[in-house]
C-alpha cells in the first residue's frame, strides 16, 4: 500500500511524491528517492511536470495467527505540477492492490486479491516568497507532522508510526524550509473522508477509508541545525477532544532518535496516552547503498483496556541504482521480550521504479 512518507527540506516533505520548491539542505538517506528535474525558472512562463513511481513487493510474517502469510504492498503513483512565477501547484494520485482472503474479507494478509483500490492524495496550491515562506491551501493533503512521519528513522519500512493527524480534507500550511531555522504549521477544521462522495471508485472495497475522521487540529515543528550534519527537532500537535502530541528529536549523519508523547485520545476506541523513543543507525558502505538498524518502543497507558507495550528492533538494507530510477529495499522486524502486543515478526522487500 503507498505510504505518506516524510523528511527534512521541502524536497522530502512529500517524499516519495517529490517536491516543487527544494531548499538547499542535508538529505538524510531515509527512503531517499530521487528529486525530480527541476522546473524552469523562467517566471514568465507556466512550466509543468510529471513525475511518479511504483512498488512491487509487501511483507511476510514469520510466526503468530499469520505465519507464512504475505501481506501485499504493491502500488502505482503519480502527480502533475504546475509553477508560474512565484505560484505552485500538485495534483497527485495513487492506487493500490487490496488483499482479501477466500471469504471475501478486504485488508488482510493472505495469498489472495480482492481488487484495485485508489483516489487523489494530494491537491493543493500555494504562493511562496522570495525568501522561501510558503502559503499552501488544500483539498487534500498531509499534515505538518505527517510531513516528518518519518524523521530520525533510517529504516526503509517498519518504523514507529508516531501517534499525529495525517491525512486531512481542508488545511492551511505555513513553512520557510530554508536556512538553518525552518518551521511548518498546519491547521484544519474538522477532516472526514467520505467516499460516497468521490468523483471516481476502483472497487467494491473503495468505502474502506470512510473510517478516517479527525478533529479540528494545528500541529507543526521547528528545526534547527546546530552544526553542520546535526539537527534538533521540535514538534507539537493541538487537537479539539484528541490529546495534545510532543515531539523532540535529534538526527546526525549516521545516528539519530526521537521521542514523544501522546496525552489522549479523545473518545476513540481504547482512549489513553502514549510515550515512545526510537533510536536508528545508517551506514552506506558504497555508493547507493545503505546498511541501517533501529529501535522502538512504545508504552500504551489505554483508559478501557489492559496498557501495552510495542518493543522490537528493525535490520534494513537500502540500494538505489540506475541514477536512482530503480531501488531496493528489505527490511525486517523483530520484536523483543518486553512486546506485549503479540504482533508478528515479519520481513518486508519492495522493488522501487522512478519516474
Amino acid at each position: 500500500m503507498a505510504r505518506i512518507l516524510s523528511a527534512i527540506p521541502l524536497v522530502l516533505l512529500l517524499a516519495p511524491l517529490g517536491s516543487l520548491h527544494a531548499a538547499e539542505a542535508v538529505v538524510p538517506a531515509e527512503r531517499q528517492t530521487p528529486a525530480p528535474p527541476a522546473l524552469a525558472e523562467d517566471n514568465a512562463k507556466t512550466t509543468f511536470r510529471f513525475y511518479g513511481e511504483m512498488g512491487l513487493g509487501g511483507s511476510v510474517y514469520l510466526n503468530g495467527d499469520d505465519k507464512h502469510k504475505y501481506s501485499d504492498g504493491t502500488y502505482i503513483e503519480g502527480g502533475l505540477e504546475v509553477k508560474h512565477g512565484n505560484w505552485f501547484g500538485l495534483l497527485y494520485g495513487e492506487g493500490w492492490t487490496v488483499q482479501a482472503d477466500h471469504q471475501g474479507n478486504a485488508w488482510v494478509p493472505d495469498h489472495s486479491w480482492g481488487g484495485f483500490e485508489g483516489g487523489i492524495n494530494r491537491f493543493y496550491g500555494g504562493y511562496r516568497t522570495d525568501k522561501g515562506t510558503e502559503l499552501i491551501l488544500s483539498g487534500r493533503n498531509d499534515s505538518s507532522l505527517d510531513d516528518l512521519q518519518w524523521w530520525g528513522d533510517f529504516t526503509p519500512e517498519y518504523g514507529y508510526v508516531i501517534p499525529n493527524t495525517r491525512d486531512l480534507t481542508y488545511a492551511a500550511k505555513l513553512q520557510n524550509l530554508t536556512g538553518k531555522l525552518r518551521y511548518s504549521v498546519t491547521s484544519a477544521p474538522e477532516s472526514r473522508v467520505d467516499e460516497s462522495k468521490a468523483w471516481l471508485h476502483f472497487g467494491k472495497y473503495d468505502r474502506y477509508s470512510d473510517k478516517y475522521t479527525y478533529r479540528a487540529m494545528i500541529n507543526g515543528y521547528l528545526q534547527y541545525d546546530i552544526q553542520e550534519g546535526l539537527t534538533l527537532l521540535n514538534g507539537l500537535e493541538v487537537t479539539d477532544g484528541t490529546g495534545q502530541l510532543y515531539l523532540i528529536g535529534l538526527q546526525g549523519k549516521h545516528l539519530a532518535g526521537r521521542a514523544w508523547h501522546h496525552t489522549g485520545k479523545g473518545d476513540g476506541y481504547n482512549p489513553g496516552s502514549e510515550s515512545g523513543m526510537m533510536m536508528s543507525g545508517m551506514i552506506e558502505p558504497a555508493k547507493g547503498f545503505y546498511l541501517s538498524t533501529a529501535y522502538s518502543y512504545a508504552k500504551h497507558e489505554l483508559d478501557n483496556a489492559d496498557d501495552q507495550t510495542t518493543s522490537y528492533a528493525q535490520f534494513g538494507i537500502w540500494y538505489e541504482y540506475f541514477g536512482g530510477k530503480l531501488a531496493t529495499a528489505l527490511d525486517s522486524r523483530f520484536y523483543l521480550d518486553n512486546d506485549t502486543t503479540e504482533a508478528s515478526n515479519s520481513v518486508f522487500v519492495m522493488q522501487y521504479f522512478y519516474w
